[in-house]
Order: structure tokens, then C-alpha cells, then sequence
């Protein structure tokens, strides 16, 4: 699993938001049956550089997702000059200008892909985590909000929670606390979900709340620098010396070269 954030630098927002239609290019045409009708795309209706397309594709998220922008960033120009069409192409590209600080380049991509895809939700996603980025969150919440009012979509919860943290990182804690709230109904054992929600939580004073949500993550057997950190915290103002020597042993066993393991030997509480 991917590390949890802390106060989410600016590397962590794309890497949540690599949220990739990969299963069918924009570009693709629809038959028309002998009604008129379009009929519904399948996998023979695209053209071999369509396909050729997809394949870029898929090799640039495999890049980007490991970090080697410039590998992926070619991949990419490859797909789209097979395929010009390719919304979820020109989205990928605005995540890795992103990446790079490529601001302009980025923008500019991702706003060609809404173009090509006024409706498609996880290019709104993208889009929306990018400008929550930026310090824009008027704007990026619009996005979020339409890609949470698409019919069948299925990646709410990633949306949602981006919504929440967004509102938190405007200034907006209660509202964002209710918007994680309630990706957390619908997806209690979501990680981010949860951290983000006794970070929260944490920020207002709460800890017996905070140590219950970051608990339910370790219960889940996903322990990452982040989220024992912020338990220690939790324990330490809860006044558990016990508990919170057993979660310091096991931050300094699993990570010991992390910040955290550093702060937790200073006893340095307030980071």
C-alpha cells in the first residue's frame, strides 16, 4: 500500500489521484444499427491504432505509478498521436506535468481531456485534485461534486474523500469532516478514509476519536509510518504509557529510518 499521508504534500495529492480509464479509449466511434441507433462499443470496433493507443496507455500508468515521469510522459505522446480522441490520455498526461511542475502543461491537458470527455468522471477527479492542489478548491470541489453526481460511478469514495480533504486544506474543517464522514459510511475499511478521519480528528483535540479511527486501520493490518505516529500521539495525550511503547516498538522495528521513528527517540510529541 501506498504511504498514508500527513498533512499531504504535494507529491501524495497526485499519487491519489491516479485514477485511470484505462478499459476503453475516448476516441472509439459507436456502430450504428439499421435504426440509426448507436449501438454499444465493443473491443472490435476499435481501429489497430486504437488498440496501439491503449497499449501506450497502459504502459504510461505503469511508468508513472513508479515514478519515471519522462519514460512515461513519452509513452503518453505516443498514445495520443495514435489517437488524438483519447481523453483518459490527455488525463494521464496532466498528471505527470503535474508530477513534474509542469503547472501550465498540466492544466492545459487536463482541460483538452474534458473537452474531448465534458462528462467523464474520473478526468473531473483529476482534474479536481489538481486544482485543490493549487490552492483553487472552489473550483475543484465543483468538479468533485459532478463526478459524485455521475450515474454509476464507481469510484465515489476516492472522490468523496478528496472532496473532504479538500475542504479541510481550504479552511473548511467542519464541512470536510462531514464529507469524510460520510465516505466513511460507505466504506468503513477504506485506509485513507480512516487516517484522514483521525487526522482530522487529531487537529481538533479529539483523541479518544482519533485513537478509534487510526485504530481501525492497524486492525485492518495496514500500519504505515503516518498512521503509528499519529496513534503514539493519540496514546501519549491519553496518558497510555503501555500502549504507546508497544506501538513505538513496532514504528521503530517496521520503520526505523523513518522521521516518525526519529521524533518518537526525541520524544519530539508536537511534530
Amino acid at each position: 500500500m501506498s504511504r498514508l499521508p500527513g498533512r499531504a504534500p504535494a507529491a501524495f495529492w497526485f499519487a491519489v489521484a491516479l485514477l485511470l480509464a484505462l478499459g476503453a479509449c475516448a476516441g472509439g466511434g459507436a456502430v450504428r444499427g439499421a435504426s440509426g441507433a448507436a449501438d454499444l462499443p465493443t473491443e472490435s470496433d476499435k481501429t489497430p491504432d486504437q488498440k496501439r493507443a491503449l497499449l501506450r496507455l497502459e504502459l504510461a500508468g505503469g511508468y508513472f505509478s513508479k515514478g519515471q515521469n519522462l519514460v512515461a510522459l513519452d509513452e503518453v505522446k505516443q498514445a495520443i498521436a495514435l489517437n488524438p480522441n483519447s481523453a483518459d490520455a490527455y488525463s494521464l498526461r496532466g498528471l505527470i506535468y503535474a508530477r513534474m511542475g509542469q503547472l501550465d502543461f498540466a492544466e492545459d491537458s487536463f482541460k483538452h481531456a474534458l473537452a474531448i470527455a465534458p462528462q467523464a468522471a474520473a478526468i473531473q477527479h483529476n482534474y479536481g485534485v489538481f486544482l485543490c492542489q493549487q490552492g483553487r478548491s472552489l473550483e475543484a470541489e465543483k468538479l468533485f461534486n459532478k463526478a459524485l453526481a455521475t450515474p454509476g460511478y464507481a469510484e465515489r469514495v476516492k472522490t468523496m474523500t478528496m472532496l473532504g480533504m479538500c475542504q479541510i486544506k481550504a479552511g473548511a474543517s467542519a464541512e470536510g469532516r462531514k464529507t469524510l464522514m460520510r465516505a466513511y459510511e460507505i466504506d468503513p475499511a477504506n485506509p485513507l478514509v480512516g487516517y484522514n478521519l483521525a487526522l482530522n480528528m487529531a487537529e481538533a483535540g479529539e483523541w479518544v476519536r482519533t485513537q478509534f479511527y487510526v485504530g481501525r486501520i492497524h486492525s485492518a493490518g495496514i500500519r504505515t509510518p503516518e498512521s503509528l505516529w499519529l496513534a503514539i500521539k493519540a496514546e501519549q495525550r491519553l496518558g497510555d504509557a503501555s500502549a504507546m511503547a508497544q506501538l513505538g516498538s513496532q514504528l521503530l522495528t517496521q520503520f526505523p529510518s523513518s522521521p516518525q521513528a526519529q521524533w518518537y527517540e526525541r520524544k519530539a510529541f508536537n511534530e
